[in-house]
C-alpha cells in the first residue's frame, strides 16, 4: 500500500511539474508575440491594424477616402514607408504576413503622429534588417536601439528595434516611448481578446476611449466640454472592422464600457429603440447626442442608482420636494407617466444648443406643467424650478438648468434662451428639417434604424464651430477640398447586445447623382 501511494506522489508530482514547464513555457510565448501589440499600445487612442500582405495594399490603394482623412502629409508618409519597405523583398521578407499596428498618438508641440510597429517573424533576427538598412541608407545611432535613417533629401524617420519588435515613426519621442512596454496594459488585454481577424477582414480599428482626451486636447482649442465631452474620462474600449467602400468609410463591431459609474451603462441590456425624435430637428443641426430606452419607468431606477451613486439622488429629492411644496405640482407623477422611450441634445450652426424629450401626451404635460411654469409667450414657457430635466433625465440635461420650453406635437423642447426655442418653432412650422437633406438622409442608410445611443455631427452645420474650437492645422484640413471637406456626416452609432453595444463608425461623403445630358435638356 505504501509503494502504491509513493508512486501515486511521485506521478502526481511529475505530472505537475511537466504541466508548469509547459504552460510557463506557454505564456513565455504568448507574451513574446504580443512585444509588438504592447508597444502599439502604449498611449495610444487609436490604432489601426493589417495584415502585411499583398491584397491588403492592392485593395487600400482604391481607397482615395482614406487618403482625404489622413491628408496629404500623412498619406506621402505611409507611401514611402511603403516605398522602401513594403516593396523591398529582403525587408519585407522578414515581416511578410505578420500583423502591423498603426497606432495614431499626441506628439510634440500639439501636433498628431503615426508610430508603426511590426514583429518580426522568429527565425528573423533584427541585426539582419540592420545590415540591409545600412547598405542602402546613411543611418545614424541615436542610443537605445533607436537610429536615424535618411530615406532621400527630405524624409528622415526613427527605427527602434526591441526584442523582435521595430518600431518607426518620424518622432523620435514616439519611437522612444514605445520602448517602455507597461508590465499591465487593460488596452493590450482588450484587443487580445477581441482580436477577429480573418481574411473577409481588411483592417481592425481599436479605440482606447481613455486616451482619447490626450489625442483631443492637440487638436481642441481649450477643455473637452459641452458636446465632446462625452470622450472625457471614459473608461471604455472599442472593436471595429474596417469595410471597403468607394463611397463611404464604414467601421462595425462593438463598443465595452468598463466603469460601473458610466452614464452611458444606464443603456446597457436596453432593447433597441426605432429613432424618431430626430424627425423634428431643423435643417441647420451641426451635431446631436441621442438616447433611447424601452420603458422610462425602469430606466429611471437605473438612473436613480446611479445618481445615488453620486451623491445627487438627495439633491434631485430635494428638487422634486420643493416643486411639490411650492407649486402642489407632482412631477414623478408627470414624467414617469409621460415620457416615452428617447430624448436628444442638439445643436444649430449657430452654436445654439437645445434638448428635446419624446412624450406620450404632450396636451397633457403642456397642462399638468403650467403651475411650475412661467409665461414668456403664448406657445414659449420657463420652468420655476431649476434642475427638473436633470433630475430625471441625469447629466446630458444638466446644463439646461432652467429653460425655456415649448411642447409640439408631443415633443418637449428646450433652450437656456428663448430666442432659441423660438428659432427651433420657425424651422419647424415651415419644414426647414433634416430629414428634408438628401445627404443626411443618405448616411441615415447605411446604419441601423434602431439604437440606444447615437453621436451625430453634421460637418457642413459644423464649420463655424469647428472654426472657434479645433486648432488653426486641423481647421484647415477639415475645410479644405483635398481634405475632409466634402464628407458631410459623422456617425457613431449603439445599439445595446447585453454588456456590449454593437457600433457603427460611419464617415460619409453624400454624391449626388448625376442627370444625364438627355434629360437636363428636357
Amino acid at each position: 500500500m505504501k509503494k502504491i501511494l509513493v508512486i501515486l506522489i511521485v506521478l502526481v508530482t511529475g505530472v505537475s511539474f511537466m504541466a508548469y514547464l509547459y504552460f510557463s513555457k506557454l505564456n513565455t510565448e504568448n507574451n513574446e508575440k504580443d512585444l509588438a501589440l504592447q508597444s502599439a499600445t502604449n498611449n495610444a487612442a487609436l490604432i489601426f491594424a493589417f495584415q502585411n500582405d499583398k491584397s491588403f495594399y492592392q485593395i487600400i490603394e482604391g481607397q482615395s477616402l482614406i487618403q482625404q482623412v489622413l491628408g496629404n502629409q500623412k498619406s506621402n508618409l505611409l507611401k514611402a514607408l511603403k516605398l522602401y519597405f513594403i516593396q523591398d523583398a529582403a525587408l519585407n521578407n522578414s515581416i511578410a504576413n505578420q500583423e502591423i499596428y498603426l497606432s495614431i498618438l499626441p506628439d510634440e508641440e500639439k501636433e498628431l503622429n503615426f508610430l508603426i510597429t511590426v514583429q518580426l517573424q522568429p527565425d528573423k533576427k533584427v541585426q539582419n534588417i540592420y545590415t540591409i538598412l545600412k547598405s542602402k541608407y546613411l543611418i545614424d545611432d541615436q542610443g537605445n536601439d533607436v537610429f536615424k535613417i535618411k530615406l532621400n533629401d527630405s524624409l528622415s524617420i526613427f527605427f527602434g528595434t526591441k526584442n523582435q519588435v521595430i518600431t518607426a515613426s518620424t518622432s523620435k519621442k514616439l519611437v522612444i516611448d514605445a520602448a517602455v512596454r507597461l508590465a499591465e496594459n487593460p488596452f493590450t488585454e482588450y484587443i487580445k481578446q477581441n482580436n477577429t481577424y480573418n481574411k473577409n477582414v481588411l483592417g481592425q480599428i481599436y479605440i482606447n476611449f481613455n486616451k482619447t482626451p490626450l489625442l483631443l486636447q492637440n487638436i481642441i482649442a481649450g477643455k473637452l466640454n459641452g458636446e465632446i465631452s462625452i470622450f472625457d474620462k471614459q473608461n471604455s474600449y472599442a472593436s471595429l472592422n474596417y469595410n471597403f467602400s468607394k463611397e463611404k468609410i464604414l467601421f462595425n463591431g462593438t463598443t465595452e464600457l468598463k466603469s460601473t459609474d458610466n452614464y452611458l451603462k444606464l443603456f446597457e441590456k436596453v432593447p433597441n429603440q426605432t429613432i424618431y425624435i430626430t424627425n423634428i430637428l431643423p435643417s441647420n443641426t451641426a451635431n446631436y447626442n441621442l438616447y433611447a430606452f424601452d420603458n422610462y419607468e425602469n430606466w429611471r431606477k437605473k438612473l436613480i442608482t446611479w445618481q445615488t451613486n453620486f451623491d445627487d439622488e438627495k439633491k434631485v429629492s430635494k428638487t422634486i420636494d420643493e416643486v411639490k411644496s411650492d407649486y402642489r405640482v407632482d412631477l414623478n407623477s408627470i414624467f414617469n407617466t409621460y415620457t416615452k422611450n428617447q430624448f436628444i441634445c442638439f445643436q444649430l450652426s449657430t452654436a445654439e444648443k437645445l434638448g428635446a424629450i419624446s412624450l406620450s401626451n404632450g396636451e397633457k404635460v403642456k397642462q399638468l406643467l403650467l403651475d411650475v411654469s412661467a409665461d414668456y409667450n403664448e406657445e414659449i414657457k420657463i420652468f420655476k424650478q431649476s434642475d427638473v430635466l436633470y433630475a430625471f433625465f441625469g447629466t446630458p440635461l444638466k446644463k439646461f438648468a432652467r429653460p425655456y420650453y415649448t411642447i409640439i406635437d408631443n415633443n418637449l423642447v428646450f433652450a437656456n434662451n428663448a430666442s432659441t426655442v423660438q428659432a427651433f418653432l420657425n424651422s419647424y412650422k415651415n419644414n426647414k428639417l433634416l430629414i428634408n437633406e438628401a445627404s443626411y438622409l443618405d448616411a441615415m442608410n447605411l446604419v441601423s434604424t434602431t439604437s440606444n445611443l447615437s453621436f451625430f455631427i453634421n460637418t457642413n452645420n459644423s464649420k463655424d464651430i469647428f472654426k472657434e474650437n479645433v486648432l488653426s492645422p486641423y481647421y484647415k484640413h477639415l475645410r479644405a477640398d483635398s481634405g475632409l471637406k466634402s464628407f458631410d456626416t459623422f456617425y457613431y452609432q449603439m445599439s445595446a447586445d447585453g454588456n456590449k453595444f454593437i457600433t457603427n463608425l460611419l464617415l460619409n461623403k453624400y454624391l449626388q447623382s448625376e442627370i444625364p445630358d438627355t434629360l437636363r435638356n428636357r
